[in-house]
């Protein structure tokens, strides 16, 4: 396709010029361009709005099987709500999380090795990377259960702050801000960035949402309204 992929050069800004985009700087400099794709959020582009959740991610490999596991799980806690107020109001780590469990060695064995499987478990958790996350791998451990707890033989966790440091999401807040209401879904920024011309917007910040699916589906809204190159 004619592309370059330039890895570890941080883009510090994009260029405009006469109200559109012509390119991006980065430390090692400027670099022009047609059209600017931008999958990242601007940092506080939307100062005063309420970040969406954030998540905390346990990655586990346990040693031997799990009779009956489903490749998707989802346990709920006993209050749904105290798990919104930890998030929103309180702003906390959640005490009581609703925990998904994705192991796709359950329907792909070749996904783990022979007699152990592999666990990603997702909590929702606040938008904050001012706290101190250490000790919250354990608390999400220890709701999975003593069982579960005995069988881990690898170990990596993902928190609100390593999310910012990796996607740039503010807060680590992934789906950008929040989108309370009826009509919430409906106020993301758009795809294509008012008063600028060829710069575009994709990722879970932006419309039509979070999630794989609809990031993706950002992607190809953008290269419809981009068109051939």
């Amino acid at each position: 396709l004619g592309g370059e992929l330039r890895c570890d050069e941080p883009v510090a800004s994009d260029i405009r010029r006469d109200g559109r985009a012509t390119g991006v700087q980065t430390r090692a400099g400027a670099h022009s361009a047609d059209l600017v794709v931008v999958n990242v959020e601007p940092p506080r582009s939307r100062a005063g709005r309420e970040r969406s959740l954030s998540g905390f991610a346990l990655m586990l490999g346990l040693e031997g099987r799990t009779p009956g596991l489903a490749p998707h799980t989802i346990t709920f806690p006993a209050d749904y709500d105290a798990e919104f107020d930890d998030v929103f109001r309180h702003r906390r780590p959640v005490r009581d999380p609703t925990l998904y469990a994705s192991v796709s060695c359950v329907t792909d064995p070749s996904e783990a090795p022979p007699g152990t499987e592999n666990w990603f478990v997702l909590a929702n958790a606040p938008a904050r990377t001012d706290l101190d996350w250490s000790t919250y791998g354990e608390h999400v451990l220890g709701r999975l259960g003593a069982e579960v707890g005995a069988r881990v033989r690898a170990r990596a966790e993902r928190s609100p702050a390593d999310l910012e440091r990796e996607t740039g999401a503010a807060g680590g807040a992934i789906y950008g801000d929040a989108p309370h209401g009826r009509l919430g879904t409906l106020k993301r920024p758009p795809n294509a960035v008012r008063g600028t011309s060829g710069l575009w917007r994709v990722g879970g910040t932006t419309h039509p949402g979070g999630g794989l699916p609809l990031v993706m589906l950002s992607g190809q809204i953008v290269a419809r309204e981009i068109g051939p190159a």
